[in-house]
């Protein structure tokens, strides 16, 4: 550990204390309002009653717990065969197709639902006119844990990829050895050496299911099917003081089912360590299937084409085409794409808003996230091991429930100056919530660097801020870009947050995509050239990523 002078032992202390304040301020502000409003009416425990009797809320309740326990369910049964074929059984272009199948990890899965509305809605979707009206129906609850699943599977995906290459293989070919068929390995010696990633990426996923906001919104409310988040939004966008207090009411359900999975995952994850993980492992020995592989691939190709290839293909089908649904020649035009660029002017205020947020968040994180990095890994600073941990709870936390304790702590008048429907609210939700991002990342760059280097610096006569100039940025610079990308890039498209956030004038991509959809876009065209900007785009950050990092960060 390194020893500060006091001035930059308190200066580092007091940007720990601003950061941690920033991030738990939020709930307390939540907590305060909840309890004066509903104390100032006939109690807390009528308001709570009162708010649990609307069936629509019961509903939502159950259809929270429902859907999200289908989808982790269904993720688990698809990821799992997924990652260990990919990983353990001889194929050719295995790397590609990891990639290709970790592609819904980076697109909002609002974009997917809009996809998957074109292809599958029961009047004018793409599918229904081949298959008939009233075989498939998207605005379901099928439809919903599907979409869901198709993106939030891959959660549980690369949990179980990142295990797979750390087990000893020598385990499974000694069982192949022994006479054990492949099938007899996956389910005797791979899955229970996985169960301990299995739960734990399962409930990460029913949690990223329960916070979900856009599918929902987009899929289950035309279908009648409610979320807690949904229902959160629609109480607050009610304006009065009963929608504050129901909203915050029901935001205590998501906070406390938030935290009751974050401290089920941390318990796993400390009584399931397995000692099957070795610092030198043999060479991964694989199965080969011969002549069988060629089913395989023919496999692969057709759960890609369903879970990605499909529903981007409809979209640019739409965001090409006059009329919805015709597929000709005739029909085909690129007026959509110059109509929303040329022609609203709300595309070009949300370019503009979505960069300025994306960057500046993403650049002040990641130096905030250097300086926090540097206080747990180099410091013996008191409570440096909060550094980690506090920031984690806005990310665990549904954006929803987040932005909704921001609207209450900051949205309020202070003397003279409002933040209310300003980018600077917007900027301090995205900042709580992903800060996390920079934190971990940078701190197990730095943790990787021999403190030696440091050292001499010190003996040279470096100050502090000398050495994160000269030393530690340099050094940390691929991580660093890395982080920075990994932040901007949803940002850039968020939207559960930014949707209660945001005002006239404060469009984003991720809201101006929302409102084309449910509100101003009945032909679809718009909306769907403007999901095919956003996925080009986020695919080339992507590419960017793993380019700057050297493979080590992206998908």
């Amino acid at each position: 550990m390194m020893t500060l002078s006091k001035k930059n032992k308190y200066s580092l202390l007091l940007i720990s204390l601003a950061c941690f304040i920033a991030c738990l301020y939020p709930y307390i502000r939540l907590a305060e309002n909840t309890l004066s409003l509903n104390l100032e009416d006939k109690g807390l425990l009528f308001s709570l009653q009162r708010v649990l009797n609307n069936s629509l809320t019961k509903k939502a309740i159950t259809n929270t717990f429902l859907i999200s326990l289908l989808t982790s369910v269904f993720s688990v049964i698809f990821a799992t065969p997924l990652a260990w074929v990919l990983s353990r059984v001889e194929i050719r272009f295995s790397k590609k197709w990891t990639t290709l199948f970790s592609l819904p990890y980076a697109i909002p899965p609002f974009v997917g639902a809009i996809a998957w509305i074109n292809l599958a809605s029961p009047s004018s979707g793409l599918l229904t006119k081949i298959v008939g009206e009233n075989v498939l129906d998207i605005y379901s609850v099928a439809g919903l844990v599907f979409v869901l699943t198709s993106f939030f599977y891959t959660y549980i995906l690369l949990s179980l990829l990142g295990g797979l290459k750390n087990i000893d293989s020598s385990l499974e070919e000694a069982a192949r050895l022994s006479g054990a068929s492949g099938i007899r390995v996956f389910f005797d010696i791979s899955l229970p050496l996985l169960w301990p990633n299995i739960k734990s990426s399962a409930l990460l996923v029913f949690l990223a299911s329960a916070a979900s906001f856009g599918v929902p919104a987009l899929i289950g409310s035309p279908g009648g099917i409610y979320l807690l988040t949904t229902r959160i939004y629609m109480f607050q966008k009610m304006g009065s003081l009963n929608g504050i207090s129901a909203a915050s009411l029901l935001s205590f359900f998501l906070i406390f089912l938030a935290i009751l999975i974050v401290t089920i995952q941390q318990l796993l994850n400390k009584n399931n360590i397995a000692s099957v993980v070795q610092g030198k492992s043999s060479r991964i020995s694989k199965i080969s299937l011969g002549k069988k592989e060629n089913f395989v691939q023919l496999g692969l190709f057709l759960l890609f084409s369903i879970l990605f290839l499909m529903p981007v293909l409809s979209i640019f089908a739409s965001s090409l085409s006059k009329v919805q649904g015709v597929f000709s020649f005739s029909n085909l035009t690129l007026g959509n794409f110059g109509h929303l660029i040329f022609e609203m002017p709300e595309f070009l205020t949300s370019v503009k808003n979505s960069l300025y947020l994306s960057i500046s968040v993403a650049s002040i994180s990641v130096l905030i996230g250097l300086i926090l990095s540097y206080v747990e890994v180099r410091t013996n600073i008191f409570g440096r091991s909060l550094v980690r941990s506090i920031p984690t709870i806005p990310f665990s936390t549904p954006g929803t429930v987040l932005a909704l304790a921001i609207l209450l702590s900051f949205g309020r008048r202070m003397g003279n100056i409002s933040l209310y429907n300003t980018l600077f609210l917007i900027g301090v939700a995205y900042f709580v919530k992903y800060l996390s991002f920079a934190v971990r990342t940078i701190s197990d760059g730095m943790r990787q660097i021999d403190k030696s280097l440091e050292e001499s610096s010190v003996l040279c006569g470096a100050t502090f801020i000398r050495r994160l100039i000269d030393l530690w940025f340099p050094i940390l610079r691929p991580i660093i870009i890395s982080a920075w990308f990994l932040i901007f890039m949803p940002c850039f498209s968020e939207l559960t947050m930014t949707i209660l956030l945001t005002g006239p004038g404060l469009e984003t991509l991720g809201t101006l995509l929302f409102q084309l959809q449910e509100y101003g876009d009945s032909g679809g065209g718009g909306a769907a050239s403007l999901c095919v900007l956003l996925i080009i785009f986020i695919l080339l950050i992507n590419f960017i990523i793993k380019k700057v990092s050297k493979g080590s960060y992206g998908l």
